[in-house]
């Protein structure tokens, strides 16, 4: 699982979390615009292949196979956390 593979504290999360998201994305939306107006579409699709090819490269990319086994994983908590709360409800 790639996210399982990145030591991460609660505070680094935490601080993941509580990034300004609507902002950040503001301003992706802006800085594209920007590129396309300058620059064409042509450009703007060749910047976004660059960064999936640098993204893939990194290995920030999940194979099929982790992309399954996140799956497995989800599914398997899922069956868990629906065990568990049958067996709340019986308890009480």
């Amino acid at each position: 699982m790639l996210v399982m593979q990145m030591a991460t504290t609660r505070d680094q999360l935490l601080a993941f979390l509580g990034r300004p998201w609507e902002k950040l994305r503001a301003a992706k939306d802006r800085s594209t615009a920007n590129v396309i107006a300058r620059d064409g579409v042509a450009r703007a699709f060749q910047l976004a292949d660059l960064l999936r090819q640098h993204a893939i490269a990194m290995g920030a990319v999940p194979s099929p196979a982790d992309r399954r086994a996140d799956l497995d994983t989800a599914v398997e908590i899922r069956r868990k956390l629906d065990r568990a709360g049958r067996r709340s409800r019986r308890a009480r």
